[in-house]
């Protein structure tokens, strides 16, 4: 591994953490890409030791690293270098799913900041510190110099010049990640708490466009039916619902009875109200103490039901713009 790449990821870290000690969402944004950038540069190097290491006992039947995963490692897509990594043997699963969750705010964080800045700051120095224990884990078997080798001021406060008779630089090295982890420790941070706050924000938001239909629109029945109106609207007009009403032959008479046989005949994916079973599951969040399976917790409860939370806000704003066109009307007349 390069000594250079070396630096420059430690002048990263090290600038991250000044963006992460000020505390404001722009600044934690430009923190999360200094850190997915290491984290990235770090699991291509990776990959690329492991290529060299291939070819040095090329004569061998069989290599000693799989050329596939080599081959995946080093290509442009962030999640072949992870999942590479871990066939490697660089870290065990969880942690591939760990920095897989983690690479995936980064555009958001980015060009939608505002969704994720409730949890961003805590999510940052999670992601700093995991970035930590890669680079800890990433143990190459030689360092090598480069023709213009320059270390940065940032990357000197850790490093020095490398030179120092009493010390490997791979001791050195390993001594500056536990430096960068042990100011990030220090860093205030609540991740568990700004997961679940959000989280329970999300649902609340679910639940307030629900009682907003049942107050408006009462004739659509409880809790329940509502739920499975607003998924079947945007169904039952689409190819799908066609085809499935084709394939169980029913002839369309009319709409109303149209949308009274989908009610009754689809197999809805949520078929009663979730509120509760959603406000459980944040519970359960809140009282995860690790960081790990509580990031996948929070991140598998906003994968799963995406769907259906879109589709019960959009029906609550859909009702809300008929409502407001229908006073704008009235006043008109």
């Amino acid at each position: 591994m390069k000594i250079q790449l070396i630096a420059d990821n430690i002048d990263q870290l090290d600038l991250a953490l000044d963006q992460l000690a000020i505390r404001d969402r722009n600044f934690d944004r430009f923190a999360y890409l200094l850190i997915d950038n290491v984290v990235e540069l770090t699991l291509h190097s990776f990959a690329e030791d492991m290529k060299r290491v291939n070819h040095a006992w090329r004569n061998l039947k069989k290599p000693e690293h799989d050329p596939q995963a080599i081959e995946k490692g080093l290509s442009q897509r962030f999640g072949d270098k992870v999942r590479a990594a871990k066939i490697l043997g660089l870290f065990d699963a969880t942690s591939c799913e760990t920095i897989l969750k983690l690479h995936s705010y980064r555009n958001t964080a980015y060009h939608q900041g505002l969704r994720h800045e409730s949890i961003l700051h805590s999510l940052a120095i999670f992601y700093f510190r995991s970035a930590c224990s890669l680079l800890r884990a990433y143990k190459p078997d030689r360092l090598t110099h480069g023709g213009n080798q320059t270390f940065s001021h940032r990357a000197m406060k850790y490093l020095g010049g490398l030179d120092t008779k009493n010390i490997s630089p791979f001791k050195l090295i390993d001594a500056a990640y536990r430096r960068l982890d042990s100011v990030a420790a220090s860093l205030p941070e609540n991740l568990i708490g700004d997961l679940f706050a959000d989280l329970s924000a999300t649902i609340e938001s679910v639940n307030t466009a629900i009682k907003y239909i049942a107050e408006n629109e009462p004739q659509k029945g409880g809790r329940k039916d509502i739920v499975i109106y607003a998924q079947l609207w945007p169904f039952i007009y689409g190819p799908e619902g066609k085809q499935f009403a084709r394939s169980k032959g029913y002839n369309r008479k009319s709409d109303g009875q149209y949308h009274k046989w989908f009610f009754h005949n689809f197999n809805w994916p949520c078929k009663s109200d979730p509120i509760d079973r959603w406000r459980k599951k944040a519970k359960l969040l809140e009282k995860e103490k690790d960081y790990r399976k509580a990031l996948k917790k929070y991140c598998d409860f906003m994968e799963q039901h995406e769907k259906i939370r879109s589709q019960i806000i959009s029906y609550a704003e859909g009702l809300e713009d008929h409502i407001q066109l229908q006073i704008d009307e009235s006043r008109e007349e």
